[in-house]
């Protein structure tokens, strides 16, 4: 779904309060929920405001989706919810060529559009791939390890540093 900035009010945009409720389930067609086999959004919000060219996208979300647990293979449902804030530039005002750019910690919640609007769907797939985890791990049982720590290569280093001293 496409919101042009002009339809962004000077208080902001509730987009779900704007559009309806009927939407959020197929915000994520067509996205590559890999790791996941499915994944769809069980809710979702999004305030848009605007502050000179600035978009300021405040939301949450709450999907699910179907994954195989990388310890037991097991099938099991996985459930994200997440809370955003990002803020999207003009693209025009983005490092236009730069290949040596050094990013700051701020500059991580900046995002660009093309200045004349911003595809709702791309906020959302950002955010949930952001959620996604990196380890699917069903809750069925532990891992069965002793839970102590494994030998490292670096431990003679360690063992001959305390000698030393």
């Amino acid at each position: 779904m496409y919101i042009r900035v002009s339809e962004i009010h000077r208080d902001g945009l509730d987009v779900v309060a704007n559009r309806g409720k009927a939407w959020i389930p197929r915000i994520l067609e067509g996205m590559d929920p890999y790791p996941l086999r499915t994944c769809r959004l069980l809710s979702a919000g999004l305030v848009l405001t605007l502050a000179g060219r600035d978009l300021f996208a405040e939301g949450s979300f709450v999907a699910e989706g179907d994954a195989f647990c990388d310890r037991c293979t097991e099938a099991f449902r996985v459930t994200m919810e997440k809370e955003f804030h990002t803020v999207l530039v003009p693209r025009d005002h983005g490092p236009a060529g730069a290949t040596n750019v050094e990013l700051h910690e701020e500059d991580l919640e900046i995002g660009f559009y093309d200045g004349a609007g911003v595809e709702v769907n791309d906020i959302f797939w950002e955010q949930v791939a952001l959620a996604l985890p990196a380890k699917l791990l069903c809750n069925r049982g532990g891992c069965g390890c002793s839970g102590e720590r494994a030998p490292g290569s670096f431990d003679i280093l360690k063992k001959l540093k305390e000698e030393k001293e």
